[in-house]
């Protein structure tokens, strides 16, 4: 059934499989310029597979003449649920109210439980279609013990009216916030307090350690709202803030990456150290602020430390101030690992979203190292390297892939991969 409305066309269907996006594909009947119609593919947030639901479609904007079209982009038109008529047995209502709406979180509306087994399928297919495994070695998603208010760190837009909140899907328009159900309890109080007073734009980045207390808020608020923020309770630091994991404490300055749930970087910690036993001599690559370095110096005899961004760099040389087995070097990883491949019988790398360079997938295949982890954001480019790595030119052999749930409520999957030198 379709119905239409100015620009706006409402659709009866049936939802099919979720992307990797975390939205459910589904297929409409549209009008093309000629009026012939045609099936068009489009996603559909906070739906679930074999829902029979009532979508709104609304047209993508075309573009203004005189526009400039290089800096002019076309958007997908933009979907909504209107009306559920058969629900999902997996489906749950959503604890906020601008879910489907807000871009951060994808599946507060399924069961917890049917998020983790959803997660190690999409692991399971990508190591499939582009790693190559018949059978991948895939164990079952490592749960959050708490799904809900684990993020330590939220950056926040600011709107014109200098209220914080987060960006509606595909647009920069702020949806103002008061509350985020995957923050942590004390970003949700400070939100409250400088929801009290008009925020400088254009952003506004909260870091809270889960085990410390300690808060850093960026930029640094007035003098009357920091007393606010005092009388609530909550510890406010100006430059650094320490956080305490796997029994360490690490210097954390606002612009260093540290993982954003620190339960599950725990559990992700004792993965690395028993992926790497028996190895000796260990690089860390993409150390950041020396997380995994300082955890591996009481198990090995000696850890390379390599990371680029200098402010990682000074929190790194804090943590590791009074360990003397880790040398940090500063550079890219993919100018310092490959002399040092031959050197090393274990690594640890974590890489950005994009994987790693094939500069560094080949030093690993000219020098394979005896045992290799390789802490994964993205499924897919690991697929893609551990294609590279196991079968293209096949130096190792996988020994297990374990999915690991960092961030419940949304698309993101995190895996911790074991390889060992054939």
């Amino acid at each position: 059934m379709i119905e239409h409305e100015e620009n706006i066309t409402y659709h009866t269907i049936t939802l099919g499989a979720l992307t990797r996006e975390g939205d459910a594909a589904a297929e409409i009947s549209v009008l093309d310029g000629e009026g012939t119609q045609q099936t068009q593919t489009v996603r559909v947030p906070a739906g679930l597979m074999g829902e029979r639901v009532t979508i709104a479609v609304e047209a993508a904007a075309k573009r203004r003449p005189g526009k400039r079209s290089r800096r002019w982009k076309p958007r997908p038109p933009r979907v909504w649920i209107t009306e559920i008529h058969e629900a999902s047995k997996l489906r749950k209502e959503a604890p906020c109210p601008v879910f489907g709406t807000c871009g951060g979180c994808q599946l507060q509306h399924m069961q917890y439980e049917a998020q983790l087994a959803w997660k190690r399928s999409i692991v399971e297919r990508l190591l499939r279609e582009i790693g190559g495994f018949d059978c991948p070695p895939l164990l079952e998603t490592v749960a959050c013990d708490d799904p809900w208010h684990y993020r330590n760190h939220m950056r926040f837009s600011v709107n014109r009216n200098g209220e914080p909140g987060l960006t509606a899907r595909g647009t920069h328009r702020v949806l103002p916030l008061t509350c985020c159900p995957i923050a942590d309890e004390r970003i949700n109080r400070a939100l409250q307090v400088l929801n009290l007073l008009p925020n400088e734009r254009p952003q506004l980045l909260i870091r809270c350690g889960s085990a410390s207390g300690q808060m850093l808020i960026q930029p640094q608020p007035k003098q009357e709202v920091m007393e606010k923020l005092a009388v609530s309770g909550l510890s406010i630091c100006t430059d650094t803030l320490e956080e305490r994991l796997a029994g360490e404490t690490f210097r954390i300055r606002p612009s260093s990456f540290f993982q954003t749930n620190t339960a599950q970087a725990e559990k992700m910690v004792q993965m690395v150290v028993k992926g790497l036993e028996n190895a000796r001599t260990v690089v860390d690559a993409y150390c950041g602020v020396g997380t995994f370095a300082l955890v591996l110096a009481k198990h090995v005899e000696k850890v390379i430390a390599i990371e680029e961004s200098a402010s990682a760099i000074k929190d790194a040389q804090w943590n590791l101030r009074e360990v003397h087995n880790v040398e940090i070097l500063k550079g890219k990883v993919e100018d310092i690992l490959p002399p040092l491949a031959e050197q090393i019988d274990g690594l640890v790398i974590d890489p950005p979203r994009a994987g790693c360079q094939q500069v560094v997938l080949d030093a690993l295949v000219r020098n394979p190292v005896s045992r290799v982890v390789y802490v994964s954001c993205e499924p897919a480019t690991l697929a893609r390297d551990l294609h590279i790595l196991c079968h293209l030119h096949p130096a190792y052999y996988l020994q297990s892939v374990q999915p690991l749930d960092m961030f419940p409520q949304t698309a993101h999957i995190e895996s911790v991969a074991i390889l060992e030198r054939n």
